[in-house]
């Protein structure tokens, strides 16, 4: 069977494009959390290279020995040629011997594993490129998914190869690009699916067996055993995070709408001068979480958000009812994700159509032209938000949106609601309201649009201006 791939074209164009100008080496790292798709990203570039002019090699996690006697044995395996490596710097030498004969790619996969087992081996790399490897034409690729600890390799100045690699971060699917692996489903099921499963290519191809939503979180997220039942954990030991029960706590919170340092530290327990430095470590070293300030708004009323949606999925509705799983009643636990589902998937369909509307900057919609410097959402201390609010600060234009995924069509209400909310705003300058519905609107709210000029969407529309994207 053939090997399906999405996606990555970005990615895949910068690799061939720098294989095929490969004048002198090249030191590329490649990092993203589990199972974002790196390897399979390195598989479709290796795929038409010629078989004598590249070597992978997946770093186990193993002593100094084994590691060589596994490097002589995929040299043979690979590359037909019997070589016995005592020292990692027999193995450097004769990736030089090969970069010195022409173009040669080395993959090094989980190469963050040497800090523990054998960190001798990166120091030696780090002097071996700068006295002789660099002077090659040698493309070093070193693929990671500790994000923490390639940080620590590349970008810490006391890391081995602090300054001498390019780094390319490898990050889960954009709503855009996941549409591409379901196209059987509906753009409801769709959305549905992005927003329970996020866009992790590896949790994503789990799902692919699954006629629906409900049944695929029955059976790989809730039963005991299920494939992603256990995911987060297995981040988080990835990560050798050391205060596990802080983390969950505060990413359980998240998840359960207490955004700001105050609410979670209020929700957690833990005191709130040590919020942020866990918050800095879920965002940096882990890519979880992201601070979201209000669009026009005060800074001071940042938000914090988990950014994977499984995860946010996970923490708001696994989490907290593990007791009930471990008692295997999975059903209960699927009626209560099936009675606050549409509730759930609604935040995410805000971001689906800020997605949308950045595919179209500096493009038209329904005539009506997309052009912000920025976009997100707004809100004040006194509870008024607002979904979408995108502005031109040269043009002196704001573009203010209410996204609704209901079971019902939107009705004038709403937008009455949109306009008065809007007045909060300090902007001085041109408004454009947006309406964005996943069941369409009523006759009195179409009447009313079409007479201010509103720009309106509805999930045929956004379909439309997906695929056309």
């Amino acid at each position: 069977m053939a090997r399906e791939f999405y996606d990555r074209e970005n990615e895949l164009a910068l690799l061939k494009d720098k294989y095929k100008h490969l004048d002198k080496s090249i030191l590329l790292v490649m990092y993203g959390r589990r199972r974002v798709g790196k390897t399979e990203l390195i598989k479709e570039f290796m795929v038409d290279l010629p078989q004598k002019d590249k070597f992978y090699f997946y770093v186990d996690i193993s002593r100094k020995q084994e590691t060589l006697n596994s490097l002589s044995a995929a040299v043979q395996g690979q590359l037909g040629e019997t070589i016995i490596f005592k020292e990692f710097n027999d193995f450097i030498d004769y990736v030089h011997q090969k970069s010195e004969a022409g173009k040669f790619l080395l993959i090094m996969d989980e190469f963050q594993r040497f800090l523990d087992t054998s960190p001798e081996f990166i120091t030696q790399l780090q002097n071996r490129w700068d006295s002789e490897l660099r002077h090659n034409k040698l493309m070093i690729i070193l693929v990671g998914s500790s994000i923490g600890m390639m940080q620590r390799i590349t970008e810490s100045r006391a890391g081995a190869l602090y300054g001498r690699a390019t780094r390319i971060k490898i990050s889960p699917f954009r709503y855009v690009d996941f549409r591409l692996m379901f196209k059987e489903l509906n753009e409801s099921e769709k959305i549905e699916r992005f927003a329970i499963f996020g866009g992790t290519p590896h949790y994503l191809s789990k799902t692919k067996k699954f006629n629906t939503n409900l049944s695929a979180i029955s059976d790989l997220v809730l039963k005991k055993g299920g494939e992603l039942a256990e995911e987060p954990r297995t981040l988080m030991e990835s990560e050798n995070v050391r205060v596990y029960a802080q983390y969950n706590s505060i990413l359980h919170s998240i998840a359960s709408g207490k955004e700001t340092l105050k609410a979670i530290s209020d929700l957690t327990k833990i005191p709130l001068t040590a919020i942020p430095a866990y918050v800095q470590r879920l965002d940096e070293l882990l890519d979880l979480v992201t601070k979201c300030d209000p669009v026009l708004g005060k800074e001071r009323l940042g938000r914090y958000r988990i950014k994977d949606h499984f995860f946010r999925f996970w923490y708001k509705f696994i989490f907290p009812n593990q007791t009930a799983l471990n008692l295997g009643n999975d059903k209960l636990v699927l009626k209560i994700i099936e009675a606050d589902l549409n509730s759930y998937v609604g935040r995410v369909f805000e971001d689906v159509i800020k997605e949308l509307l950045i595919l179209y900057l500096n493009k038209k919609i329904k005539g009506i032209e997309i052009n912000f410097e920025d976009i997100g959402s707004w809100w004040d201390r006194n509870g008024h938000e607002i979904d979408l609010v995108a502005y031109n600060e040269r043009e002196k234009k704001l573009l203010i949106g209410e996204i609704k995924w209901t079971n019902r069509p939107v009705d004038v209400d709403i937008l009455w609601d949109l306009m008065e909310k809007s007045k909060l705003i300090n902007f001085g300058g041109k408004y454009q309201y947006l309406l964005v519905s996943k069941n369409g609107f009523t006759d009195k709210c179409l009447d009313k649009m079409k007479e201010i000029g509103v720009l309106y969407l509805d999930l045929k529309e956004i379909v439309n201006l997906f695929d056309r994207a």
